[in-house]
């Protein structure tokens, strides 16, 4: 029986991962031994197997608690404890640091501790796929649920390229500024450049983003109200609320009405602020609104800033100028200044027009051009000669340049579906159904419409019994048989008796979506309704046209008619969506002679609601909403019903339309249009991206990764994956929830089913569990047998190449963690080319270490030789990769030093601070890959030759 004395150090074989334990007690026949590292007590056996001796050899580094740390000379045994002596100091072993070199691969393999050769071999493939990971340009770019749309994936790499990125994303109504901003913040966050973000935005659109964020991206950002900052300070002593969480959605308004939730928001600090609506923040040269003034705090702090807005410039330059401001209070300093500008970016972007569209250019369109290019006359000339010749890429050239000078190109994106390709067709299919007279019908549809007009839908009690929108609508469910049909009616209570009363006659399946629905039924029912096999038709309240992707249904029913014309857009815009595959039927339903027949005509011929898309909707609202409520009540309420005063009242309405498309159109840019989607860029991106999810690779390493684990792999026959962690060996494996999850690799099927876990390469369960791997010792001692005909010793000998560096500087691009394999014999030639990873897995067969380790001629100091020389080999390799990260990053950071200088000298948009953090960048890149080292992360003893007695029992 071993002899414990108190203070002794032991490392328990079974859990290395405690650390280096101490004893704490000796006990009769028990002891028990502390882990200082890990907190964790352990009482053993007095004897126990599992408990190994921790003695450090001479020639090996001891470091202590103070941070003494010498090479040991001599051990000296004192009354069972060891005290190291070397370089003129002593240490006892009570005092060695709690984490010591015991774990390192040398010293698991002389302890007995190793692997089987499989696991040995998937650390190697997860430290492989973990740096092609990180080192890949395409991180961050795959993790969103969402069809691969081009001019999004554009703005997403222009955007998240830069240092500072601070941008007006103004693309119009349908084209996804809510995603751009999220696919930014995503791959901001993949790269380490963002790890704080705040998101505000108004009131009624704190829940939308909300669900936008978790479902497509699977962002769980707090949302915080006045209730959540009270519990928090309670909780943590008075500490800044906003210090709790990292990823934080607020309604602006609350934050711009408190003074106290204010300053704790701007104190607390962030890495991107992003603010939805930009356009209400109200500013002029006399006055700023407490939501601009809160902004403008916020984005002073904050290095990054993304406002959103689909109205940039059509609400006045005023407007657009004090947005530009809060992007860059340098640049855009005075407003009559900036008017003045625009005044000539305005004739910049009508010739930009004209070229485009391959007009001829006049004569003062030449003499403006000349005053624009005042500073490069000659390639102004040579650029027009090329054009007047017709010369390939003389259109493009000019445009490139026009593109350079244009004042606010570099902060402004917006896309227009003019300039956009994708959209489906709308068709509007109107259901007149006539009342037979009845005026209690009629008179309840009054009442209805009056009810909703005003949220006072508490007040009615909805019965469908008799109505002939039921009718009609049974009827049509029953002619598409399996179509599925999205039906979206005013508010909840309205839905659940639609729900019941069309179950009384009518055997199919239908689901429902209701704000009063927990969140987790709300996915469950929407997934239902997108299975082949699952619902028909969903009912949903007006929380349907918030932030639901439902593009596989070609059918939509609007059981009544909003009076906003911006929410029929939005409810419109579930199916109209880019990459929606068939024609969008839109079908009204509405009672002849009933209120809903004067808001229907309203919306079809006065606003063109149902087969156009609406711009202007608020304007819209403001100046026709109360009188489009009286007049549909009159006219429902009316013996006879006036359709004099409605057709008047829809003149008027295309009267008003017909102004605001020319505004519209006057304010249209098609230069800024130009540089904010660039065809063939976007292209080579969607395709890299749709090249690099066909890869099968990391599916069937993550297949192996889990099964290690125990996580039970279940790949259904449509391709879907069940994940069962029920049964894995760590206590809750990483981004897997306890009762397991259904998952798929596919794009598409993710779409269409959103309670699906969506995994790819940006997925936190690959990231998670290749660092569950290689952060801890699984793997990284292996011993094997090669039988042979020549005796003797190899080790294969891992390094990682790797840099502490700012996560801002994003090394990763140039110089990710890189795994450097050596296989080098007992002589110390190089075996590394002719045993790849694979010939390893084919040829070699396990062994028993601890048989081995009792023969007599092999000790650390002979293993530590093996190593060195190992070591001289990938000192040599590191040497060429990091040469080749220094000559990427010179290449990649240095062009763009050198186009923002260019820039410079023609647009004054091109700050100093930009270009200086560019030219910081680069330096801080050199040095760290200049500082890169190499790190001993694994090794396998191979035994080569005759093999007897050393096989397993």
């Amino acid at each position: 029986m071993n002899k414990y004395v108190v203070g002794q150090r032991f490392v328990s074989e079974p859990e290395p991962e405690l650390g280096l334990g101490i004893v704490e007690e000796v006990d009769g026949f028990r002891v028990t031994l502390g882990f200082p590292a890990s907190g964790e007590r352990r009482i053993y056996a007095a004897g126990a197997s599992v408990l190994k001796r921790v003695l450090f050899r001479e020639g090996e580094r001891v470091n202590s608690k103070s941070g003494v740390s010498f090479t040991v000379e001599a051990l000296v045994d004192v009354d069972g404890l060891i005290t190291y002596q070397g370089e003129g100091q002593t240490l006892c072993e009570a005092e060695l640091v709690a984490a010591g070199s015991f774990n390192h691969p040398q010293d698991r393999l002389m302890a007995g501790q190793v692997d089987d050769n499989e696991v040995f071999d998937l650390r190697q493939r997860a430290l492989l796929l973990q740096n092609e990971l990180r080192s890949s340009e395409l991180r961050g770019f795959f993790g969103g649920r969402l069809d691969l749309i081009p001019h999004q994936y554009y703005i997403l790499k222009e955007v998240s390229s830069r240092q500072l990125p601070r941008v007006l994303l103004s693309d119009e109504v349908g084209l996804g500024k809510t995603i751009e901003a999220c696919l930014i913040l995503q791959r901001l966050r993949a790269v380490g450049r963002a790890e704080r973000a705040l998101i505000l935005v108004p009131e009624p659109l704190v829940h939308q983003w909300f669900v936008e964020l978790l479902r497509r991206f699977g962002l769980w950002f707090g949302i915080f109200d006045e209730a959540r900052c009270r519990a928090l300070e309670a909780s943590n002593g008075g500490e800044n609320p906003f210090l709790d969480e990292q990823l934080v959605l607020c309604s602006v308004d609350y934050l711009a009405h408190s003074e106290v939730r204010r300053a704790q928001a701007i104190d607390a600090g962030w890495d991107i602020v992003i603010v939805d609506e930009a356009h209400h923040l109200e500013w002029s040269p006399e006055e700023a609104s407490d939501e601009y003034q809160l902004v403008e705090a916020l984005g002073q702090k904050s290095p990054g800033l993304l406002l959103l807005t689909a109205t940039p410039t059509q609400l006045g330059l005023a407007g657009h100028f004090a947005r530009l401001r809060l992007l860059d209070p340098d640049r855009y300093s005075d407003l009559d200044t900036f008017q003045e500008e625009m005044a000539d970016f305005g004739r910049v972007a009508e010739i930009a027009g004209k070229i485009i569209d391959q007009e001829t250019l006049e004569a003062s369109d030449e003499k403006a051009l000349q005053e624009i290019f005042h500073r490069d006359q000659a390639g102004l000339k040579k650029r027009l000669q090329d054009l007047a010749k017709k010369k390939k890429g003389a259109r493009e050239s000019l445009l490139k340049a026009l593109l350079d000078e244009h004042g606010t190109g570099r902060v402004v994106f917006r896309n227009t579906r003019a300039n956009m390709k994708g959209f489906p067709k709308r068709m509007y299919c109107p259901a007149p159904l006539k009342s037979g007279g009845d005026k209690v019908l009629l008179a309840k549809l009054v009442r209805e419409l009056q009810a909703e007009s005003s949220d006072s839908e508490s007040d009615i009690r909805y019965n469908f019994k008799g109505d002939p929108r039921l009718d009609w609508l049974v009827s049509f469910l029953k002619a598409r048989k399996g179509a599925k049909t999205l039906l979206i009616c005013k508010s909840r209570q309205k839905a659940i008796a639609l729900d019941a009363a069309l179950k009384e006659v009518l055997n199919i399946n239908v689901g429902l979506f209701h704000e009063e629905l927990q969140l987790v039924q709300r996915d469950r029912n929407a997934a239902w309704f997108a299975e082949e096999e699952g619902a028909q038709l969903l009912i949903c309240s007006e929380i349907g046209s918030e932030g639901r992707n439902f593009q596989f249904a070609h059918h939509l029913v609007l059981f009544d008619l909003p009076i906003n014309p911006g929410l029929l857009e939005q409810r419109i815009g579930r199916l109209d969506r880019i990459g929606q595959t068939s024609t969008i039927q839109i079908h009204v339903p509405y009672v002849v002679g009933s209120p809903q027949e004067c808001i229907a005509e309203w919306c079809h011929q006065g606003i063109d609601g149902f087969e156009s898309c609406v711009h202007g909707g608020a304007e819209y609202l403001a100046k026709f909403g109360e009188s489009l409520v009286s007049l549909a009540v009159e006219y429902g309420s009316s013996k006879k019903t006036n359709r004099d005063k409605l057709e008047a009242f829809i003149e008027e309405t295309q009267a008003f339309r017909e102004e605001i498309s020319a505004r519209l159109a006057k304010g249209r840019d098609r230069l800024l249009e130009l540089n904010s989607f660039d065809a063939a860029v976007a292209d080579e991106v969607v395709r890299k991206v749709r090249a690099a999810e066909k890869d099968s690779n990391l599916k069937a390493f993550l297949y192996d990764l889990l099964d290690f684990y125990g996580v039970r792999v279940d790949e259904q026959e449509d391709g879907d994956v069940i994940l069962d962690p029920s049964h894995a060996y760590v206590e809750s494996f990483p981004s897997l929830p306890p009762e397991g999850a259904l998952a798929t690799f596919e794009r598409q099927r993710a779409i269409t089913r959103e309670d699906m876990m969506f995994v790819t390469p940006d997925h936190s369960l690959v990231g998670d569990s290749i660092d569950l791997l290689v952060n801890s010792e699984k793997g990284v001692s292996a011993f094997s047998l090669h039988e042979s005909d020549d005796p003797g010793l190899s080790v294969e000998v891992v390094f990682v190449l790797e840099t502490v560096a700012l996560s801002h500087l994003h090394v990763d691009r140039f110089l990710s963690p890189t795994p450097i394999r050596v296989v080098v014999d007992i002589r110390g030639s190089d075996l590394s080319e002719e045993r790849p990873l694979e010939w390893a897995a084919e040829n070699l067969e396990p062994g028993d270490i601890n048989r081995f380790l009792e023969r007599p001629g092999f000790n650390r100091e002979f293993l530590d030789a093996m190593i060195g020389g190992a070591e001289e080999l990938a000192s040599k390799r590191a040497k060429s990769v990091k040469t080749a990260a220094k000559s990427k990053a010179k290449k990649v950071l240095e062009a763009e030093i050198e186009r923002l200088l260019d820039l410079q000298k023609i647009n004054d948009n091109v700050s100093e601070e930009e270009i200086a953090i560019a030219k910081a960048e680069l330096s801080g890149v050199r040095e760290a890959i200049d500082e890169a080292r190499l790190r001993l992360d694994s090794l396998r003893l191979v035994v080569e030759g005759e093999v007897d007695g050393l096989q397993p029992t």
